[in-house]
């Protein structure tokens, strides 16, 4: 896992949404690389982390055909909405099993949905060919 595509991710979209940005994570069946707001990196411990990015997948595999079902295009990412974030994944086109997550502050001074949409817009755009 390249950490560094972590920290390329969070300057871009933390440029966009600052300290709104909760957390990015990039991450596989095995690994993942994680950069957190310093506040939010407290609120979980390691298992807590790994149980979140295990549901991701799981959330990826049993869905990852719902593009031909709705007939709408291939699934790109799933949101989730809570009270205090908007929990973005992202698939890695090329790995079921892989992608990132992304947390942006809900109820913050900065962020709006545009920004989540902004956030899927350049995953695919910036980050896909690279990887």
């Amino acid at each position: 896992m390249e950490r560094d595509l972590v920290d390329v991710v969070w300057d871009a979209l933390h440029e966009r949404v600052g300290d709104d940005l909760r957390t990015v994570v990039q991450y596989d069946a095995s690994s993942s690389a994680v950069k957190f707001r310093p506040d939010v990196r407290e609120r979980y411990d390691l298992d807590e982390r790994q149980q979140i990015l295990d549901d991701a997948i799981v959330q990826q595999l049993s869905f990852s055909d719902q593009g031909s079902v709705f007939k709408t295009g291939d699934l790109k990412s799933f949101v989730r909405v809570f009270d205090e974030a908007w929990v973005l994944t992202w698939r890695e086109p090329s790995n079921v099993k892989a992608g990132f997550l992304v947390s942006i502050q809900r109820d913050g001074e900065i962020a709006t949905m545009e920004d989540v949409e902004y956030c899927i817009q350049y995953l695919d755009e910036e980050i896909e060919p690279r990887l």
